[in-house]
This record gives structure tokens, C-alpha cells and sequence, in this order.
């Protein structure tokens, strides 16, 4: 699917997807298959369900990958921006899931802010800090 970010288009709704932030949790492809079929060339088809349907399954995408727009409302990404302390959820053999706001400072200096952000805990990231699945490829188990 390569890195750039990818974009889907229905009446009046826009759904986008950055492929370098996705941790792989399959989420949106269990709560809404439909639309979400990585089976398909064209993976993701938003009319294929209502707009209140996709902005549902995108809010709940751990990563904030996924992205929606509806015409006239603002940008859903993750968990709403009106949540007003972060949450972080350790994953069984995954990453760290926050819930935000979420301000990070990359060891860069690059300043990322997210709804919600995935970080790595297996240390076998290419997108330092965020998880980007590897976890899965290289059989990372969290400590007992």
C-alpha cells in the first residue's frame, strides 16, 4: 500500500489513512468489513455504510491512522479532541496506545501533535517513536 497517505472519497465524507502510523490492530477491519476489506485493491469504501457508521469506526482506530471528514464538520482522528486527560492503554505484545491530547517531542526536535498515537515497546520501529506493527513480525512478547 505504500507510505503516502491515502485517500477515499464518498458524497460529502473523506476518509484518509497514513499507512506509516497504522499499528495493524485490524479495528476497523472487525467493526466495519464492509468498508474496510483489505482484500480489495480500493481497501476502503465509505459508501458503503452511513457517514455516523465510518466516523464511528474511525474514532475508534488506536493508532489515528485513519482519519474522517465530513463536509462541514470538523476532522475526526482516533479518540475525539474533547477528551481532557490522556489515557494510555498497554497492549498484551503491542505498543503503548495514548489517548490525548497528545504532544510529542521526537528526538529530533520535531513536534507531533495527536488525538491518539500508538508508541513502540519492541524497539524494532522504522517510525521511531510510533509503532508501525513490527511488534507482530519479529514476535515481540511482553515482559511478565
Amino acid at each position: 500500500m505504500g507510505d503516502r497517505i491515502q485517500a477515499y472519497e464518498a458524497d460529502g465524507l473523506l476518509v484518509t489513512f497514513d499507512p506509516k502510523v497504522c499499528i495493524h490492530s485490524a479495528t476497523c477491519l472487525r467493526t466495519l468489513p464492509d468498508v474496510f476489506a483489505i482484500s480489495e485493491k480500493r481497501w476502503i469504501r465509505p459508501e458503503r455504510a452511513t457517514t455516523e457508521a465510518v466516523a464511528a469506526t474511525v474514532a475508534k482506530c488506536p493508532s489515528g491512522a485513519l482519519q474522517v471528514i465530513v463536509s462541514g464538520v470538523a476532522a475526526t482522528r482516533g479518540t475525539p479532541p474533547s477528551v481532557p486527560s490522556v489515557e494510555i492503554e498497554v497492549r498484551p505484545n503491542g505498543p503503548l496506545v495514548l489517548r490525548g491530547p497528545v504532544h510529542v517531542i521526537k528526538e529530533n526536535g520535531q513536534e507531533v501533535d495527536k488525538a491518539t498515537c500508538a508508541l513502540c515497546r519492541c524497539g524494532g520501529t522504522a517510525n521511531a517513536p510510533f509503532c508501525d506493527g513490527t511488534h507482530n513480525r519479529i514476535g515481540f512478547r511482553s515482559p511478565s
